[in-house]
């Protein structure tokens, strides 16, 4: 079972059924089918705010991870076999979304998917490195 809990405004337009399709396809495609995942739609303060705050970068940015677990090679442990393992919260800013979607001819859903796609990747371990 996959668990997606969105948390976006009225305001933003968001297609929620395509998103979820578009996590569990990649969750299926990662072999993890146990797993709860938490997305935020933000406007551009709030993810500047994030930004600021967790990372020390300064300004907006486009999508930010925050990993419920840290997968360290010398740090492992046994998770539960009948919960959900929950892998963390994947924040977007919506405005950012609109304007690089109109910037590359996309629709606003795809480029929403574009940046969780990239911030699931990272909740899943893989880094810029």
């Amino acid at each position: 079972m996959i668990r997606v809990n969105f948390f976006i405004s009225s305001r933003y337009s968001v297609n929620r059924k395509k998103l979820r399709r578009f996590v569990e396809q990649i969750l299926h495609q990662h072999k993890l089918d146990k797993v709860q995942l938490d997305v935020s739609v933000v406007g551009a303060r709030k993810i500047k705010q994030l930004n600021e705050k967790h990372l020390k970068h300064k300004g907006p940015t486009d999508v930010l991870s925050f990993p419920q677990l840290e997968n360290k090679d010398d740090q492992k442990f046994p998770l539960p076999k009948d919960e959900l393992t929950h892998l963390g919260e994947v924040v977007i800013s919506f405005p950012e979304a609109v304007v690089q979607a109109k910037r590359y001819g996309k629709m606003v859903d795809d480029q929403l998917c574009f940046y969780l796609e990239h911030g699931l990747m990272h909740l899943m371990g893989y880094h810029h490195e």
